[in-house]
């Protein structure tokens, strides 16, 4: 076992234009908060807290003023001495999936072996360019690359911009030295594809999006158009309670609401409740509010259904996750609408 000591510095000095990023993070480090009021800033500090603290471990922060911050915290860990037959089984639900290599550098350390050992299919090319043209690339489950230059480059092109990356550390070669710490790596990044997303024929849903990051947007709304579902986007919690109440008045209210847990100017706990109370307040059957959270922590799912959820996802979201979660809500609202005596529509309203 060993007691690692780690270092994140932020040199950020333009503190004109900037939040008070200074006691902010303070702020963050003691309470452990996920309010955004500045666009999100700190959440994934707090996140890191909420880990370290589950191991018993510290955070701590060191701000200058106009110099900058440095966020330092402590782990314990160990060398992992997993077996061969061990990561093959781990890797046994990703068989045959297609791996594109971006080899800029000529590599000489046997990943594609390692890639083949894995019960992988390597697909090797030495520019992005080579896989520009959408109609002529292969498909594609998880990109490797040598450098972050080329993760901007596959970004540029929309057939390539969801698919998920792994950075090799080619300066670092004992990072990525072992098959264990490949295989490590392309599980995280083939997993969110590994679930089969099961479908109700023929039934498709209006859903509301509530969501700010545009990134988070448009994956949202790629995963969802794919499978034919119409989405509306809400760039904050205000905005989609006014989005349901405006649907509710011309009697088309949404089948699904997709509700990011935080957000500039209102989140998503206090949205959900104040839809909640307007549902109750006008009698209407319930509509299926599904959390999006950047969070993995212990106890969130309880406070996402305190605040008035259905059920929450993490993310990145995944495409089988998300599509069954949706499918199993929409179900059980059909259901609820029957035992009212209801002919069901997904926008179905409660008799007063």
């Amino acid at each position: 076992m060993n007691d690692e000591r780690f270092l994140l510095a932020d040199y950020a000095t333009d503190v004109t234009q900037a939040p008070p990023y200074d006691k902010y993070f303070v702020r963050l480090i003691a309470d452990g908060s996920t309010t955004r009021e500045y666009e999100g800033a700190g959440l994934g500090l707090s996140i890191s807290k909420g880990l370290v603290d589950l191991m018993q471990r510290n955070t701590w922060a060191e701000i200058e003023v106009s110099k900058g911050s440095k966020f330092f915290f402590t782990i314990t860990s160990h060398i992992s001495q997993s077996t061969v037959e061990i990561i093959l089984q781990k890797m046994q639900p990703f068989h045959r999936r297609a791996i594109l290599f971006v080899d800029t550098f000529n590599d000489t350390t046997g990943v594609v072996q390692r890639i083949q050992e894995l019960g992988l299919r390597p697909y090797v090319i030495h520019d992005v360019s080579q896989v520009a043209d959408k109609e002529r690339c292969p498909h594609i489950d998880t990109i490797l690359v040598d450098s972050l230059s080329v993760t901007e480059s596959v970004r540029k092109y929309d057939h390539l911009r969801y698919i998920p990356i792994v950075l090799l550390a080619p300066s670092m070669p004992r990072l990525n030295h072992t098959a264990q710490d490949l295989a490590s790596a392309l599980i995280s990044a083939l997993e969110p594809n590994a679930a089969s997303p099961v479908l109700a024929p023929n039934v498709v849903f209006d859903i509301l999006l509530a969501e700010d990051n545009m990134v988070n947007q448009k994956l949202a709304v790629k995963i969802l158009e794919k499978y034919g579902h119409t989405v509306e986007i809400a760039e904050n919690g205000s905005l989609a309670v006014e989005a349901f109440k405006a649907r509710v008045q011309v009697n088309k209210p949404f089948d699904i609401i997709l509700m990011d847990v935080s957000m500039p100017f209102m989140g998503g706990m206090e949205a959900t409740e104040l839809i909640r109370a307007y549902e109750m307040h006008k009698r209407l059957l319930w509509t299926p509010i599904i959390a999006l959270t950047a969070h993995a922590m212990i106890g969130d799912r309880e406070r996402c259904l305190q605040a008035g959820m259905n059920d929450h996802i993490t993310k990145p979201l995944r495409c089988g996750d998300l599509l069954n979660l949706i499918n199993k809500l929409a179900g059980e609202r059909a259901q609820l609408a029957t035992q009212h005596h209801l002919f069901y529509r997904p926008s179905a309203l409660m008799a007063p």
